[in-house]
């Protein structure tokens, strides 16, 4: 099988690369692409221009879906600087994955009245991820940015468990 690589949802949209996108300039071109590409403004079309209209439409909502999330925009990102990287930094520090196994019992274990404070430590870690990333970025080091948008995964699944607790 051949594999097809996606297309750049940056580029899709017209935009910069950049982890941060102004949420309401990236909706609003979601909906100006999407009215574009929308399949009623299509209807007399050949059928092969009504294919390549659906295509597009399938990539812009792609490309929605990557852009509208900082994390998965960070991850889209990080491929599009240096390809393979995610896979090359997938291996954490084991003190940190012990610290992140601890983190889960707590979160497993935590009691109605600790799960205020227990939110506020994790959006608190999950806030930090996303400062450092932007950091890491910003001065070009996409192999630090790989193992911290790793290690955020285990910060934002706690805090997800959290949250379905409560």
């Amino acid at each position: 099988m051949i594999h097809v690589p996606a297309p750049d949802p940056f580029a899709v949209f017209g935009l910069q690369r950049s982890i941060d996108l102004d949420e309401r300039t990236l909706e609003q071109r979601y909906l100006k692409l999407s009215r574009e590409c929308h399949p009623d403004l299509h209807r007399q079309k050949e059928t092969g221009d009504c294919i390549a209209v659906l295509q597009r439409a399938a990539e812009i909502n792609d490309a929605w879906k990557i852009l509208r999330d900082p994390w998965q925009r960070a991850r889209a990102l990080l491929e599009l600087l240096s390809p393979g990287a995610l896979e090359r930094n997938k291996k954490l520090d084991p003190m940190f994955l012990a610290d992140a196994l601890e983190l889960a019992e707590e979160v497993a274990f935590a009691s109605v009245e600790n799960v205020p404070q227990l939110r506020t430590r994790l959006s608190g870690a999950v806030a930090s991820d996303m400062q450092t990333l932007r950091a890491q970025l910003a001065r070009g080091d996409v192999d630090a940015a790989a193992r911290t948008l790793h290690a955020s995964h285990y910060h934002r699944k706690a805090l997800q468990d959290l949250d379905a607790k409560s």
